[in-house]
């Protein structure tokens, strides 16, 4: 029988396309954690690099993390996919947007500023800033767009922001909040430009697109003027109590500006991917599919039961007594979700054979072999019934 097969070393696959050049993202470990691609934006008017992290063996369509200051992806894919391996989360792909490379002070704030967080102003290393607008442009109308062409994504879109890249998520998710699903912003630097993020705050929190978004924000030792922002930011949602939008705020006081990045990213993911398993009551398939219908609804977008979930579920059932018929049924959902998938095919093949309907099992393992030509163990299969 054909499982999902994972390894923690990361072994991303990479297809040859125009003017993308490549290479690979490697952590002190000398594992591989992403590829590199290279993009050009005319909104930028430059070059723009960008870490892609896939997980392996899925042909499901993958909720995206969009990671400002991409660099750090070595951490977050690292959590991501260990914590999906050990079945804490859902398989994502996380896409990392190169900024300190760049100029992050243009990209990653809101406003024009000369004014440094304690009130001192810096014309030289914010003289480019405000160009947040731009920024986000890029990866709605440039970034987006080839992401999902180059990968299949889901509908689900994270934000993940942490310092000036927390400022952006909050901005984004006040200003534009159909970008994304889910927010998260680390330590966000509401403190920039006197707090203008909160300039017309009370009328945006206003916006219907709040509904069925998910927001997570933090923040570590820093101290007041960090601090400040985000109790201001929780106020405020506690008071307009918006319906449909879910939030959090966690304080890490005895985490640093940065060590809080290690907590806070499990922890927001844990928050926006709150109750993604069925409860264990869930045993038949009507019982799953109507799960993943609620949570479409609750989400604004349809979430399809997780292939990986169902291939496991049915290979329980194929083991139980007199269970047969209910573990061709998960079998067979997965088919119908995931037309593309060898290992779905495959896996319905065994249940198929297993209760003995051999020209069933037949026809699954020939289409198992059609997506997957080179499936030796399921022509092994396959040779053994005819």
């Amino acid at each position: 029988m054909t499982f999902f097969k994972t390894n923690f070393i990361l072994l991303l696959f990479t297809c040859l396309i125009t003017n993308i050049s490549q290479a690979q993202k490697v952590d002190s470990t000398g594992i591989t954690i992403a590829e590199i691609k290279i993009i050009h934006s005319t909104i930028l008017n430059e070059n723009r690099k960008i870490y892609v992290y896939t997980p392996v063996n899925h042909s499901e369509p993958l909720p995206v993390i969009y990671l400002m200051d991409g660099e750090m992806i070595a951490l977050v894919a690292g959590i991501v996919d260990f914590l999906y391996q050990v079945n804490q989360f859902p398989p994502m792909i996380v896409v990392g947007i190169g900024n300190y490379e760049y100029d992050r002070a243009r990209d990653l704030t809101t406003s024009h500023s000369f004014l440094n967080m304690d009130g001192t102003t810096d014309s030289l290393f914010w003289k480019t800033s405000g160009g947040g607008k731009n920024f986000l442009k890029f990866l709605k109308d440039e970034l987006m767009p080839f992401v999902e062409k180059n990968y299949n994504t889901s509908p689900n879109k994270i934000f993940f922001g942490h310092s000036l890249g927390g400022l952006m998520t909050s901005y984004c998710l006040l200003n534009h909040p159909e970008m994304f699903n889910s927010y998260i912003a680390v330590s966000p630097a509401l403190w920039w430009d006197k707090e203008s993020i909160f300039t017309n705050a009370d009328s945006l929190l206003q916006n219907k697109a709040l509904k069925n978004k998910a927001f997570f924000f933090s923040d570590g030792n820093e101290g007041a003027e960090f601090h400040k922002g985000v109790i201001k930011l929780q106020s405020l949602l506690l008071q307009k109590k918006i319906t449909g939008l879910r939030y959090k705020y966690i304080a890490y006081s005895e985490e640093t500006h940065n060590s809080e990045l290690v907590k806070a990213t499990q922890d927001g993911l844990n928050f926006v991917f709150e109750n993604w398993k069925p409860a264990k009551s869930d045993t038949t398939v009507d019982l799953i599919v109507k799960f993943y219908q609620k949570r479409s609804e609750q989400n604004g977008f349809q979430e399809l039961p997780p292939e990986q979930l169902i291939n496991e579920m049915g290979y329980k059932f194929l083991n139980v007594p007199n269970k047969l018929d209910e573990a061709i049924k998960f079998f067979e959902l997965n088919t119908k979700n995931y037309s593309a998938s060898f290992n779905a095919f495959d896996s319905l093949g065994d249940g198929y054979a297993a209760k003995g309907y051999k020209e069933k099992a037949i026809v699954a393992y020939k289409k198992a072999i059609e997506i997957n030509p080179n499936a030796e163990d399921t022509r092994k299969k396959l040779k053994a019934l005819e």
